[in-house]
């Protein structure tokens, strides 16, 4: 069973095994149709069915999903990028669907010129607070207030990134239509300059609270397996990830990845 519950945490009328969490990021998850929907929400509903849990899942904003998941017993936060800092916090699930990271500029600036990832250093870049990319970004020599600014809103940086106050964006094929569309930019506005390569990040992940029962992360793993080993994974991705099409075409091969919008996992 996989009961939606919006905006706030509450007590189940009955006993769940397990809570889960997650924010509005389509096509991940997001609300339609009233209830919570998207590729890796859809997938956990399917593995939750299969493993025989009764599932709930609340919709927060991304910061008090993460603390939920991280304080209480039998509970998991989705779709969480796995790396190093967070490895020892939950029991991992997965991998659910991911994407390749990039960065793009308006289709109007191109006085934005980048050939590799020090050129990067020369434009300024947003991301929210406590973003995962943050220390991706410090890791490759970005300083806060300089290169890149922090935003307490999700996408806050996106609508800045439209007034021309910021160069480039980070986003993906897969999510950035819905990230540029809640400022108001079509695709076909923005051009990426650089694909966002690093070892540290290993894809999206159902992150689990370590209270949990290691019997519930099995069987939920051993569904998405099944889920994969069928076809039927493919098919839930195939349901709501269609054509990207950007206007400059064609692209160098090695930003090919920024564009393709093709699901990793």
């Amino acid at each position: 069973m996989f009961v939606s519950i919006f905006l706030l945490i509450c007590v189940a009328t009955h006993a769940s095994e397990l809570e889960l969490f997650t924010e509005n990021f389509p096509p991940y998850n997001f609300i339609g149709h009233n209830e919570i929907i998207g590729i890796n929400a859809d997938i956990l509903s399917r593995a939750c069915l299969i493993a025989d849990i009764d599932c709930t899942v609340s919709l927060l904003p991304w910061s008090r999903a993460y603390k939920a998941a991280s304080v209480m017993q039998n509970s998991g936060v989705f779709s969480t990028s796995r790396n190093e800092q967070r490895e020892n916090e939950f029991i991992w699930v997965g991998p659910l669907v991911s994407s390749n990271t990039c960065f793009y500029r308006l289709k109007t600036r191109s006085d934005i010129v980048v050939t590799n990832s020090d050129s990067l250093k020369n434009y300024t870049v947003g991301i929210s607070r406590n973003d995962i990319y943050e220390k991706v970004l410090q890791n490759k020599g970005f300083q806060k207030g300089i290169n890149y600014l922090t935003y307490s809103k999700k996408h806050e940086d996106t609508k800045v990134f439209k007034n021309g106050k910021l160069d480039l964006i980070i986003g993906s094929s897969v999510t950035l239509a819905s990230q540029l569309g809640s400022a108001g930019i079509k695709l076909e506005d923005v051009v990426p300059v650089f694909e966002l390569k690093d070892d540290s990040l290993v894809g999206n992940f159902l992150a689990l609270n370590k209270t949990t029962d290691p019997i519930i992360a099995a069987k939920l793993q051993d569904a998405i397996d099944q889920l994969k080993a069928t076809g039927e994974f493919e098919s839930i991705i195939s349901s709501y990830i269609g054509t990207t099409t950007f206007s400059d075409n064609p692209l160098p091969s090695n930003l090919e990845p920024c564009v393709d919008g093709k699901a990793n996992y």
